[in-house]
């Protein structure tokens, strides 16, 4: 692409650079314009109480940082990204790697190894909220069928194991959209470079950190990207789950903000998004920045 004045060269074809003005536009207005006036809102005192609104600076974000249940809500945030993110990948690679050799059932289980992907939130939230169920949920029901009746519990109300559920419920769900992504990486993989390494005498594990991790390089970055910023905006799975209890034990930061807004503090509820929007851009641009460095080049 060449930029000549006002025209630019695309594959040998001109076009006006106002061309891109409509796309701007709607740009604009539905994304920088909201995240503007949101950054205006979050430094105010807006809510339900009073018609009034008043400018407070930085009083949101000083409550924010210096609450504990704050706190614990960010730290929620990120172990949840981390954690999801690092287990999605792991599992969708292995499925990818699995589901790239010549199995004779290979398309049906691409298929549904990526249903969940495409399932309701709300669906997949029901269906595991009855089989944690602690009475008639599948789960303990079946922990007292094979004698382990002492490993069964309230699986979603209990201190210690709501987010690890929920964690694992949406490393269920999307393990699929990775294995996706990481099955496009491998079949642009050369197969002869596979065939060469072998002459060679090199090894299967060889052959995955020689070739297959180099070649899936751009595919992890995606991922990595895609699903951190998906883990620090995780809201529908976790409301429908456990609504960010036992008391804050699963919360989120946007379960946080679903809450203030509903009780009426817009202004802090707007500052609650401002913060989740900064730490969400500042690690996709540091992740990107940092591993875009490593990337082969293979042109």
């Amino acid at each position: 692409m060449k930029n000549n004045g006002n025209i630019s060269i695309i594959q040998g074809h001109f076009y006006p650079q106002y061309f891109i003005l409509p796309a701007f536009l709607l740009y604009a207005a539905l994304f920088i314009l909201p995240s503007l006036l949101g950054i205006g809102y979050s430094l105010t005192d807006w809510n339900i109480y009073r018609t009034a609104i008043d400018y407070i600076g930085l009083a949101n974000f000083k409550e924010i940082f210096s609450t504990s249940s704050y706190r614990l809500i960010i730290g929620n945030t990120f172990l949840f990204a981390i954690i999801t993110t690092i287990f999605k990948m792991i599992f969708g690679l292995a499925l990818a790697l699995v589901l790239n050799e010549n199995l004779r059932t290979r398309q049906v289980l691409r298929t549904i190894f990526y249903l969940p992907v495409v399932m309701s939130p709300l669906v997949i939230g029901l269906v595991f909220i009855s089989i944690f169920n602690p009475t008639r949920g599948l789960l303990n029901q079946a922990l007292r069928g094979i004698g382990l009746e002492a490993l069964s519990r309230q699986w979603l109300a209990d201190y210690t194991t709501a987010m690890p559920v929920v964690m694992a419920v949406e490393i269920w769900r999307m393990s699929g959209y990775c294995m996706v992504i990481f099955l496009a990486g491998l079949q642009l993989i050369p197969q002869n470079l596979y065939e060469v390494a072998s002459i060679d005498g090199a090894g299967g594990w060889q052959k995955f950190v020689n070739i297959t991790l180099p070649f899936l390089r751009l595919s992890i970055t995606m991922n990595l990207i895609l699903n951190i910023i998906w883990g620090l905006k995780a809201f529908d799975i976790i409301f429908i789950l456990t609504k960010g209890g036992p008391g804050h034990m699963s919360e989120v930061i946007n379960v946080s903000v679903f809450d203030e807004f509903s009780s009426g503090r817009y202004g802090f509820a707007t500052a609650l998004g401002v913060v989740i929007f900064i730490f969400t851009s500042m690690i996709a641009f540091i992740v990107l920045r940092v591993l875009s460095k490593r990337e082969v080049d293979f042109i």
